[in-house]
């Protein structure tokens, strides 16, 4: 469909076609709508339209402010003229994103028109496999938005294709051709920007005279190096196509030329150039231009094009010896990545859903005795997450929360009243719920909930397991074995959707013992919050500690107290009576219990036990306490509480003495962990 003979495009929009867009992208107050001209449009609070600027945030609207303007103006008719004259009219409204450097978003533009080569369109096709991410059909009908995580900047236009992740407004569809969460691709898109060279670069790349330098060719054809492989058109199985090994050889041979159209007239003697597409000047522009950006702009490229006149003269295993940087090909498919420093700085940074407690992508876990009030903190965090807001005094990044309570189910809907009414701001939790019966031992039903969160666009935040027993009925949580199965399955959930795998779980049955079930769920952790409470506090009194964060703090304790809402009358007349969680005030949330320092001591002497024994040490009492100064920056114990600790975990059967210590001594051994082969 021509843009030019939209007329009635947006008027059968379906508000499923919105729902499949990315709830990631949607939980942020970034949007606007806008009619034929596709310039972003606001409301104010009557409801009148108005122009939008995409460098205020005044103007944006939420998601949902902006479909309810969509369907308030179907039947509005807009008209636009095109700088070539053309009118066109379009009725109803579109919606639309607008990406700003402080979000985490990207898009790649893929532009079709009537004059497109089929080879063009063969790449697009290319360019949204290799990035395996949401993509969607354009308000047109005919171009491509890939949609992804990454942070280049304004961006950059090339050929058809325009990519950027700041000051833009971008116009969705939801009309989803590839359906997949977001994905990150910050290394992928950076490298794909830096092959695009800007439009002054493009412009003088074929300048000079049409001369060839036929002694560089020479050179080349008796190169014993890449030059030399490349020249005489050997680059499969180093290279990902035909064109990145045009681009490498122009390289070789640009800094040896007197100009860029001597470059590319000595490239056309080479066995690379013996196809068709090296003949038009609109890919000799485009390789050319390609490569001078390099060298001007890279570093590495810069230095080797200063040496290249020495490094032409030895051998590719001579030149790495010298320290010379050679252009070969960014990834072989059927090698494993070797990342240098350089490789490791340009990858995405971490980032954090709850700042300092959750990140987010990977696995965690809530856990606690039971009455600890563990659900309740688990919805109360995921709502803030849905809903974007701060929580316990930390920031927050909007992102979708999916909830699936496996148990307890009937008291989820009181729940969520509860909690609704307590946060009088906030019109709902934004939260999806999963009731439906499934078994996440079956694969059938871990592809049936994939499926049902990519396609309806909630994949890429957090899910919610609520309970690990209950999510894995019939397996033994205590063997390796067991827990291994289900690390398994949350580690594939994780990889296949994105975001977050949130885990409700519970605690031994001593408090001080640490999560249930076998150890191995501790180190396959990104995250864990331990819920606790003291039966001498108040009723509704509870704390959590950070039990472990990856790349955080661990153990910072947070006090909450639950306040109960009567939420109406059952049908004996008898009050139906939730709880909402509350944080209390900060100058006592950092207070832990002496009880509560001593589950977190027990927990953390079992696992240390349990991974030197592992690793093939057989600990003494006295050889732990010779090594507490090693283990400082994890736990700062002394000596009266790591004896305490022990003494606790032999009571509770946790630890037991074992013959064939160190000279005769007995050694400390967790009850189910064997010390390594040859012990």
């Amino acid at each position: 469909m021509d843009e030019h003979s939209m007329g009635q495009a947006t008027e059968g929009l379906q508000a499923v076609q919105f729902a499949r867009l990315p709830a990631e992208m949607k939980a942020y107050p970034q949007w606007a709508v806008a009619g034929a001209s596709k310039a972003p449009l606001s409301a104010d609070g009557g409801g009148k339209l108005h122009n939008a600027s995409i460098s205020k945030p005044g103007d944006w609207l939420t998601f949902q402010r902006a479909l309810e303007l969509v369907e308030k103006h179907q039947g509005l008719v807009t008209t636009h003229t095109d700088k070539k004259g053309q009118t066109f009219s379009q009725t109803g409204l579109n919606i639309g994103f607008v990406f700003t450097a402080a979000d985490p978003f990207a898009c790649i533009d893929l532009d079709v028109k009537d004059d497109t080569p089929p080879e063009q369109i063969e790449r697009y096709q290319s360019i949204v496999s290799h990035f395996d991410s949401y993509a969607e059909v354009s308000r047109s009908g005919r171009g491509t938005h890939i949609l992804l995580r990454a942070n280049i900047g304004p961006g950059r236009k090339r050929d058809g294709i325009e990519v950027y992740s700041q000051e833009r407004f971008l116009i969705c569809t939801g009309n989803v051709s590839l359906n997949k969460p977001l994905a990150d691709r910050q290394e992928m898109l950076a490298n794909m920007v830096s092959q695009m060279p800007k439009k002054e670069t493009t412009d003088r790349a074929l300048t000079g005279d049409p001369s060839t330098n036929w002694t560089l060719a020479d050179t080349a054809t008796q190169h014993e190096g890449e030059l030399g492989k490349l020249f005489r058109g050997d680059w499969q199985g180093r290279y990902p196509s035909q064109s990145e090994a045009d681009l490498a050889l122009v390289k070789l041979l640009l800094p040896e030329c007197d100009s860029p159209r001597e470059c590319w007239e000595t490239f056309l003697l080479s066995g690379l150039a013996k196809r068709d597409k090296a003949k038009r000047s609109g890919y000799a522009r485009s390789t050319v231009g390609l490569a001078i950006e390099h060298v001007e702009n890279d570093a590495e490229a810069v230095q080797h094009g200063r040496t290249l006149a020495e490094a032409m003269r030895l051998t590719h295993a001579q030149a790495l010896q010298r320290g010379f940087m050679w252009p070969l090909p960014t990834h072989n498919p059927a090698h494993f990545r070797l990342l240098s420093d350089d490789d490791l700085a340009r990858m995405p940074k971490l980032r954090w859903l709850v700042k300092g407690i959750v990140p987010d992508k990977g696995i965690g876990t809530i856990y606690g005795q039971s009455k600890t009030y563990k659900s309740f903190l688990t919805l109360d965090l995921l709502a803030h997450i849905a809903n974007g807001q701060p929580w316990f005094g930390k920031k927050v990044i909007a992102s979708p929360a999916v909830y699936v309570p496996f148990e307890g189910v009937g008291g989820v809907p009181n729940r969520v009243d509860a909690w609704r009414r307590a946060h009088r701001s906030q019109a709902s939790t934004n939260m999806r719920f999963i009731t439906d019966p499934m078994n996440l031992r079956q694969k059938a039903d871990r592809d049936k909930l994939v499926e049902t969160l990519t396609a309806s666009g909630w994949a890429g935040g957090v899910l919610c397991i609520d309970t690990l027993a209950q999510a894995g009925i019939g397996i033994d949580e205590n063997t390796s074995q067991g827990m291994g199965e289900m690390i398994g399955i949350f580690q594939e959930l994780q990889q296949r959707l994105g975001g977050v795998v949130l885990v409700v779980h519970h605690s031994g049955k001593s408090e001080k013992a640490g999560m249930r079930g076998h150890s191995s769920l501790q180190g396959a952790l990104d995250f864990a919050v331990h819920c606790w409470r003291d039966d001498e506090w108040p009723k509704y009194d509870g704390q959590f500690v950070l039990d472990k964060v990856k790349e955080g703090q661990d153990e910072l304790w947070f006090n909450f107290k639950m306040e109960p809402f009567v939420l109406g009358e059952d049908e004996d007349g008898e009050p139906i009576i939730s709880l909402t969680l509350h944080p209390t005030p900060d100058e006592t949330a950092a207070t832990p219990s002496e009880s509560a320092i001593a589950a977190a001591d027990d927990a953390f002497v079992d696992a240390w036990i349990r991974r030197v024994t592992i690793a093939g040490t057989l600990p003494t009492g006295r050889w732990l306490e010779s090594q507490m100064v090693h283990v400082k920056a994890e736990r700062n114990l002394t000596q009266k509480r790591l004896r305490d600790a022990i003494a606790r975990l032999k009571g509770v059967g946790k630890l037991e003495d074992t013959p064939g210590g160190p000279s005769g001594a007995k050694w400390l051994r967790a009850v189910d962990v064997m010390p390594a082969r040859g012990q």
